[in-house]
């Protein structure tokens, strides 16, 4: 391999790390916090449901298809700054969870954001178990 080559492939290879590490700084100074929960629902043909008040697992418990149940995950900002918010959910559970707000600015003089987090079962779904995770994102906005 002659002299140009090489370096046009350490180039290559040295604007690649530079990337990789801006997105790595960028993301470590914007994010402030992170809460990671397990997320869990059973689709059941029918009969009885069931819940959880288990507060470190989002847990919406037992439902049959064309059901529903929502749980409420609450974000406090003791900063007094502004902060942005985001809840997403992932895993086989996500599909069936709709989350509110999913993206929002919390402003200072806001102490307090409720998150509505809505688990709902399509008529034609297969019963089974479904897990994943639902993750809060705190950052500057």
């Amino acid at each position: 391999m002659n002299l140009t080559k090489r370096f046009v492939a350490g180039l290559v290879i040295a604007s690649a790390l530079l990337i990789v590490t801006t997105g790595i700084v960028y993301v470590a100074t914007q994010v402030k916090a992170i809460h990671t929960m397990p997320m869990t629902l059973q689709i059941v043909p029918a009969g009885p449901t069931g819940f959880d008040l288990n507060v470190t697992v989002m847990t919406f418990g037992r439902l049959p298809p064309g059901g529903a149940v929502t749980r409420y995950f609450e974000v406090n900002n003791t900063n007094g700054v502004p902060v942005k918010v985001v809840a997403k959910a992932r895993g086989s559970i996500a599909r069936f969870t709709v989350i509110t707000p999913a993206v929002t600015i919390l402003q200072s003089d806001q102490r307090t954001l409720t998150i509505q987090v809505e688990a709902r079962i399509p008529d034609d779904a297969t019963p089974g178990n479904h897990t994943g995770t639902f993750t809060v994102y705190v950052m500057k906005p």
